[in-house]
């Protein structure tokens, strides 16, 4: 497998969804070549300004950072962990004494 850099996978994520630079940057309440900026000459976007951009195209900010698809059902057992620290603690403890077997 190929690791694309999070600019490409932002890329690709806009081509699949079938919509040009131009529209996800006005969706995304930025100037119509915010995208383009970003993708061809560099510019680093903000973190509020990238989570936009995936806001409009709608992909997930993760994805595009990481390459990891996240699911709601993720989303929710992440928000649970960080919620609960007493939790979180029981499972790490569990997947510690998982893969030292």
């Amino acid at each position: 497998m190929v690791d694309m850099s999070w600019r490409e996978r932002l890329r690709v994520a806009i081509q699949d969804a079938g919509k040009s630079m131009r529209a996800v940057s006005l969706a995304s309440g930025n100037g119509p070549g915010y995208v383009h900026s970003i993708l061809s000459d560099g510019k680093e976007p903000t973190m509020d300004n990238l989570a936009a951009v995936c806001d409009a195209i709608p992909v997930s900010l993760i994805y595009i950072l990481y390459g990891l698809d996240v699911s709601e059902e993720d989303f929710e057992i992440l928000r649970a962990l960080r919620e609960h620290p007493e939790i979180r603690q029981g499972i790490y403890q569990i997947i510690r004494a998982k893969s030292s077997s």
